[in-house]
């Protein structure tokens, strides 16, 4: 029996997923013609594709591994696209230099201003820009008394975007989440509105409405029990098992 000869790094969770991966599964999830359902043929590419962005295979290393190990592989990963994903306030990442810094999400929506407000709007709704809106909502801790803390001043977004391309996958779909229930969608709202809140049973009708949604689910895997394609925008994981 032959032994695999390349190293397979199988993320066990979204926070092993970073932004950057998934923005890249994305684009190719967006290359796909769905038009007529997920076809076999464009199911067993997504697959490899997954493959190739979250576990770092190449694509001559996928068609040696045992079946069995491709599908359990493929099964965690769709694991990790059913978690909770819940706001986390809080994350370190490391600059360009090496160096760990603490990052805070925005603590006063109330006080954003215009151009946080304009930034956030035109990058949030759309995921190939996803790590410029990180950029607007989280930004580096400067003062952190009791545990209240107030962030670095609003420069534009370009000066932390390349940073939170590396952001954990689990924070970047908390705090997206975080925005929908708040009802908070910020391309079909005006700045005076976006602190709105959602009542809970609008928030228990979008949930029942995507538990009743169950069709066909071995094809699409969706990333949050709580939001729906068409209201968050979050394309799903793709997974066949044949």
């Amino acid at each position: 029996m032959s032994s695999l000869s390349f190293k397979i790094e199988v993320p066990k969770s979204l926070s092993a997923i970073t932004l950057r991966q998934y923005q890249s599964y994305v684009k190719v999830l967006e290359g796909v013609d769905m038009s007529q359902g997920l076809t076999r043929e464009a199911s067993d590419f997504l697959n490899l594709k997954a493959l190739e962005v979250f576990c770092g295979l190449q694509l001559k290393d996928t068609y040696k591994m045992p079946m069995n190990l491709f599908d359990s592989i493929l099964a965690q990963l769709s694991l990790c696209f059913k978690e909770n994903t819940p706001r986390i306030d809080r994350l370190k990442m490391t600059d360009p230099q090496g160096k760990t810094i603490e990052f805070g999400l925005m603590p006063n929506l109330s006080k954003m201003s215009l151009g946080e407000y304009l930034d956030l709007d035109a990058y949030i709704d759309d995921w190939s820009k996803m790590h410029k809106a990180m950029a607007v909502l989280y930004r580096p801790i400067v003062t952190d008394v009791k545990g209240k803390y107030l962030i670095e001043e609003y420069d534009g977004s370009e000066k932390w975007a390349d940073v939170m391309r590396d952001a954990p996958l689990n924070v970047v779909l908390g705090v997206k989440v975080f925005f929908y229930r708040l009802g908070m969608k910020l391309s079909q709202h005006t700045m005076t509105s976006i602190l709105q809140e959602a009542t809970l049973e609008e928030s228990m009708d979008w949930k029942q409405a995507l538990e009743e949604s169950g069709d066909g689910i071995n094809q699409f895997m969706g990333l949050h029990k709580a939001m729906s394609e068409e209201l968050t925008r979050l394309p799903g994981f793709h997974y066949t098992n044949a």
